[in-house]
C-alpha cells in the first residue's frame, strides 16, 4: 500500500477537498483507496457518506493497540473508497501520544500491518503536531495543495521545512509527490504571478494539472459527493481526473 500525506502548513488551501476528490479519482482508476482523516476539523469525515455505521475512529486506531486498520475502516458509498473517520477528541489523542515513547511511529506500524488497499491518503491539519508527524512517518509521499494566493507560498515554505526535518531525522524514504494549485483563479493576474513564482522556484515539483475555483466542487461536498460523481462532465471533474493521472504517473515513474 502506497501512503500519501496531503499536507500544508497554511489553512484554506484545499487539503480536504483535494484528498476527497483525489481519493475518488484514484478509486475510479481501479485502485482500492483508504482515506484517513487526521484533521480535527473533520472536513473529510463530514463530506463523505459511509455505507455503514462509524464505530471506530482514528483515535481508537492510534491509542488502542487491539484496533487494526481493518477494524477502523468503514466502506463509503463512493465505490472503492473506505474511510477512517476523525475523532471529536483529537486534542486528547495528541496529548496521550506526546507522552508515549516512539509515538511518532504508531500510525506507520498500523498501516504496515494492513492489507486490502492499494493507496492511502491522509488528510492532515495545518498544525505540525504529533498526528501530522505520524502521517509523514507513515508515508512514502507528501502531496502539497496550494491556492494561488501570496500567503499560500508562505505556507509552502513552512511545509517544505517540516518535510526536510522529518525526512532527515525520521523517514528517509519520504519524498514530495507534487505541488498543485487546487484553488486557482486563472482570471487574476496576481494568481498567475503566484503560480509562475512557484513554477520558477520548484519546476520539477509543480504539477501541470490545476484546479480552477469552482462552486460546483463546494456544492458536491455539501451533497457528500466528489465532483466526479456530482458533476462528471464539469471542468472540476475533468481537472481532478487529470491531476490523479499525473500523480499516478509520478508514482509509477
Amino acid at each position: 500500500m502506497t501512503v500519501i500525506t496531503v499536507g500544508q502548513r497554511k489553512g484554506g488551501n484545499g487539503k480536504s477537498t483535494s484528498a476527497l476528490n483525489l481519493a475518488h479519482a484514484f478509486a475510479m482508476k481501479g485502485k482500492r483507496v483508504l482515506l484517513i482523516d487526521l484533521d480535527d476539523q473533520k472536513n473529510s469525515t463530514s463530506a463523505i457518506e459511509c455505507s455503514g455505521r462509524i464505530e471506530k475512529t482514528v483515535e481508537d486506531l492510534l491509542l488502542d493497540g487491539a484496533v487494526s486498520v481493518a477494524a477502523a475502516a468503514v466502506s463509503s458509498t463512493w465505490e472503492g473508497v473506505s474511510l477512517i473517520a476523525a475523532s471529536s477528541n483529537l486534542s486528547g489523542t495528541i496529548r496521550e501520544l506526546e507522552n508515549e515513547v516512539g509515538s511518532h511511529l504508531v500510525l506507520k506500524e498500523k498501516l504496515d500491518a494492513a492489507d486490502g488497499f492499494d493507496l492511502c491518503l491522509i488528510d492532515t491539519s495545518p498544525s505540525l503536531n504529533i498526528l501530522v508527524v505520524n502521517a509523514l512517518c507513515a508515508s512514502r509521499y507528501l502531496f502539497i495543495p496550494l491556492s494561488s494566493k501570496f500567503f499560500s507560498l508562505q505556507g509552502l515554505g513552512q511545509t517544505l521545512e517540516a518535510f526536510e526535518k522529518v525526512r532527515a531525522r525520521l523517514n528517509p524514504v519520504l519524498s514530495i509527490l507534487g505541488l498543485s494549485f487546487v484553488i486557482h483563479d486563472g482570471r487574476s493576474s496576481l494568481a498567475r504571478e503566484v503560480a509562475a513564482k512557484a513554477l520558477g522556484e520548484y519546476p520539477e515539483l509543480v504539477c501541470a494539472a490545476m484546479i480552477g475555483q469552482n462552486i460546483r466542487i463546494e456544492e458536491a461536498q455539501v451533497a457528500r459527493k466528489s465532483i466526479l460523481s456530482y458533476a462528471p462532465m464539469d471542468r472540476g471533474a475533468v481537472q481532478y481526473r487529470a491531476l490523479a493521472d499525473e500523480l499516478l504517473e509520478r508514482m509509477e515513474g
